[in-house]
């Protein structure tokens, strides 16, 4: 029987950074996921595969919430925008990423981008946001200007290697030893004593076990899942998901179709507020789902998808809601919430009327989620280690958030990765 020092679940970005530190420590890894490696990128066809039920999972409240279900995760179809982890949600917990952060700096190559590859669109729209009395300017980008072309795919799976994914780190870890195994489902740990001693599940329906002397959880809102049948029932019991609201209108002489997303923006509402304002928007089929949740009625507005330009608002949501069984789950928009999202909104519409946008021009899409999130907090389900109340089983992805972020995901997660990494080495692995 093959025993690992480490198992990962699930290959996102907090996974995959786990497996490619241990594997640089020269441990045993196993890398588990879920889906499988779709390669196909840049089109709508990426969307409907990298995410699990083709991206059609929503709340019961209605709310579209977006999980991965492939190899590198949500990462794949990141906007490639780039946020260092928020002191804001992170010292209340007594967890300092700032080392971390400036290590994965360098390897997600961090950098703002040229104006060529930021768009005249985004430019146009900074510069009225600017006039309106915001502060807009550049966003950082884990994105290499050498590679890129500027397509405005990056929300499609990017198709020239530009944009840093997941896959980077787990294919490193793979070229180093790790052994990754797609179509495999954890469904359950394995624990002896009050202690994980590995995995069990099934591999094309086949069940299968694997066992570790540490295990890490980095399957999303599965981990609730899988820690409650272990018997840790405070998972699951309240989430958070970043809600957001895309805002489209008509900018006479331009629009953001084809542009690259989230190039430019503000955080000056974040601390404040808790908002970040970003021009983006979905594409053309996003969009046509977008309204046809919505109703019927809003269908009329789709020809106007080639004309509109985006500017995204995403708020710092409440911890609230529950998960169910499968992919059941309830997560309402609280006033709290509505009223960020309307203020962002707000916000929004003053810079399309300072680009030359008219009010009637102006369409606002309903609230959705974007990082399902917190549902195995620090502090809460897991400690500052990460490590839950079994020994030696871990969480590391956006489960673990002690609030919201309400921010880009992948610089923290990686920075999480790189701090558990180091902690499994000093205890012995």
């Amino acid at each position: 029987m093959k025993e690992y020092d480490v198992i990962v679940v699930g290959t996102g970005t907090g996974g995959s950074t786990v497996a490619r530190e241990m594997t640089n420590r020269g441990k045993k890894v196993l890398m588990l996921e879920a889906g499988g490696r779709w390669e196909w990128m840049g089109n709508t066809t990426t969307v409907a595969m990298v995410l699990k039920y083709f991206g059609l999972v929503r709340s019961k409240e209605g709310r579209t919430v977006t999980f991965a279900n492939n190899y590198g995760g949500l990462s794949l179809l990141a906007a490639g925008c780039a946020a260092s982890p928020p002191k804001v949600v992170f010292d209340p917990v007594g967890v300092d990423l700032s080392k971390e952060a400036e290590e994965a700096r360098k390897e997600l190559w961090i950098q703002k981008q040229p104006d060529e590859l930021v768009g005249k669109a985004n430019l146009r729209i900074m510069e009225a946001a600017n006039s309106a009395g915001y502060h807009f300017g550049k966003m950082d980008k884990f994105i290499d200007p050498k590679k890129c072309n500027a397509s405005g795919d990056c929300m499609l799976g990017c198709k020239t290697g530009a944009k840093w994914t997941a896959r980077v780190y787990g294919d490193e870890a793979v070229s180093k030893g790790a052994d990754l195994h797609l179509h495999t489902k954890v469904t359950d740990v394995i624990v002896e004593n009050g202690r994980v001693v590995g995995v069990k599940g099934t591999k094309l329906g086949v069940p299968v076990k694997y066992f570790g002397k540490s295990v890490v959880l980095s399957t999303g809102l599965d981990n609730a899942y899988i820690l409650s049948r272990a018997g840790i029932a405070r998972a699951g019991k309240g989430f958070c998901c970043d809600w957001l609201q895309f805002v489209g209108g008509e900018i006479p002489g331009m629009n953001t179709v084809g542009v690259p997303p989230m190039s430019v923006g503000s955080l000056e509402f974040y601390e404040s507020d808790g908002i970040a304002i970003v021009p983006v928007f979905p594409n053309w089929s996003m969009y046509a789902a977008s309204l046809a949740f919505m109703g019927p009625k809003h269908l009329i507005n789709f020809p106007r998808f080639w004309k509109l330009s985006g500017i995204m608002v995403k708020v710092r949501d409440e911890i609230a809601g529950e998960l169910y069984k499968g992919v059941s789950f309830s997560k309402k928009v609280s006033k709290v919430d509505q009223m960020k999202l309307d203020k962002g909104v707000d916000i929004i519409k003053k810079v399309f009327r300072k680009a030359g946008a008219k009010d009637e021009s102006i369409l606002a899409l309903n609230a959705q989620g974007a990082h399902p999130s917190a549902t195995c907090r620090i502090g809460d389900v897991v400690d500052t280690n990460l490590e839950t109340e079994i020994k030696n089983l871990y969480c590391c992805d956006a489960s673990v958030f002690p609030s919201a972020l309400g921010l880009p995901t992948v610089w923290t997660l990686a920075a999480l990765g790189k701090r558990l990494g180091k902690h499994l080495s000093v205890n012995g692995l």
